[in-house]
């Protein structure tokens, strides 16, 4: 990511001796199970006897996010982050996923990548083309290159300290076969929502639209759909339960069998695929004994609901109501399923009653629709002790105010 100016928890200093050979070494040191497992006061003594205090912290630092960042990288504690960066960066099952996208769907050549931060999609995007990787921040471009080396890829890319967008003003940016972009999406601390605010804007990747066959700009997953530019198609990627980003792609002809929003969710099984329609999907009844069906939060954004209905023999019992109900329980990767014992009209005396009569106890509180908060409710609930396992659905009908109950089925 492009975040110019946030050098992060390293000062170039840090970053130098974290990169030398006697930072590696005191760095394998700090991994060793004998320091890594002792407490904090014992390391910091440790390693003031051989290292000034602006390094020991470095390494302490730099070891504390590699635990964390091997959550997103499956090689962490070869790599180099600082605490923002990490933060930011994209996860690596996803960004494998873009650039095998990016390399199946354009031509051949290298591909730019735009911003790269410390190298996540860099590391990606080098295991199938040549890169070209821009990036301002001195900081974070030693640390990519440092990446890159770590893994042995580093003739797969060529570096450049420099503002892209500047080069493409100048007419200095090579030619490319792709581009790929992770606009920063902060400014002094603040999150930032609207693609014109992105830095760079939406009006700098437009221009390099023109420029490059294909183009990949990685967004917030709530973009709104009225900034949406009219040549560009979005795809929102799932990952881990939560939809992570929106990804808008520009270069029709790359992307004629791609349909204007589609959801890519990883899953169990891989990765799996669904096209958004802008039909309405299928409306029906809600009754006792249904499966009930809640999408993936992706699947959602995506507006995927028809296709998913057909997959699933189900319909939705409102259309504002992002839940599918099917008279028989079908598996799919893409939604958690669930039986609807009992439907009721809201009433919180009426549910601790049922609660009672049905022997629950530990209660899962989901709400669609519903003005009341589940936490909330939580503390106001009379749980059986030991009591069998159930899901409270707040939810609506049309102008109904709804509680459904039932409980998780298995998945696949």
């Amino acid at each position: 990511m492009d975040d110019s100016g946030k050098a992060g928890a390293f000062s170039p200093q840090q970053v130098t001796f974290l990169l030398s050979a006697r930072g590696r070494e005191a760095l394998a040191q700090v991994a060793s199970p004998e320091l890594a497992q002792a407490d904090p006061v014992t390391q910091v003594s440790r390693l003031r006897r051989s290292f000034s205090p602006a390094e020991t912290s470095a390494l302490l630092t730099l070891a504390r996010l590699r635990e964390r960042a091997a959550r997103k990288f499956p090689q962490a504690h070869r790599l180099f982050f600082t605490p923002e960066a990490l933060e930011q960066a994209t996860a690596f099952p996803v960004a494998l996923h873009r650039a095998q996208e990016i390399h199946r769907r354009s031509p051949p050549g290298p591909v730019l990548d735009l911003g790269c931060g410390i190298g996540g999609d860099t590391l990606a995007l080098a295991r199938f083309r040549p890169v070209i990787a821009y990036e301002r921040d001195p900081v974070r471009l030693a640390l990519a290159q440092a990446n890159v080396q770590a893994l042995g890829l580093a003739d797969q890319v060529a570096f450049r300290q420099a503002d892209w967008v500047a080069e493409l003003d100048a007419g200095r940016l090579p030619r490319a076969a792709a581009a790929f972009g992770d606009p920063s999406r902060r400014r002094a601390g603040r999150r930032l929502f609207r693609l014109h605010q992105m830095e760079p804007p939406l009006e700098a990747f437009l221009a390099l639209a023109e420029r490059v066959p294909l183009l990949a700009v990685k967004v917030a997953p709530g973009v709104s759909e009225s900034e949406l530019p009219r040549q560009c198609r979005v795809e929102f990627v799932g990952h881990q339960g939560v939809c992570k980003e929106a990804v808008l792609w520009f270069g029709l002809d790359a992307l004629v069998d791609a349909g204007p929003r589609w959801a890519s969710v990883h899953t169990g099984r891989g990765w799996e695929r669904i096209s958004g329609d802008r039909e309405p999907p299928p409306l029906g009844e809600l009754a006792p004994g249904m499966a009930l069906h809640e999408p993936h939060p992706a699947v959602i954004r995506a507006g995927a609901f028809r296709e998913l209905c057909r997959r699933l023999e189900a319909h939705l019992f409102d259309p504002q109501i992002a839940y599918l109900v099917s008279p028989v329980a079908r598996r799919d990767p893409l939604v958690h399923s669930f039986r609807i014992r009992e439907i009721h009209p809201f009433s919180l005396r009426r549910l601790n009653r049922r609660i009672q009569v049905l022997g629950l106890g530990a209660l899962e509180l989901k709400k669609r629709g519903s003005a009341v908060e589940p936490e909330s409710l939580r503390r106001r609930l009379k749980p059986v002790p030991g009591g069998r396992p159930g899901v409270i659905f707040f939810t609506r009908q049309g102008d109904r105010r709804l509680m459904l109950i039932g409980e998780r089925l298995a998945e696949e």
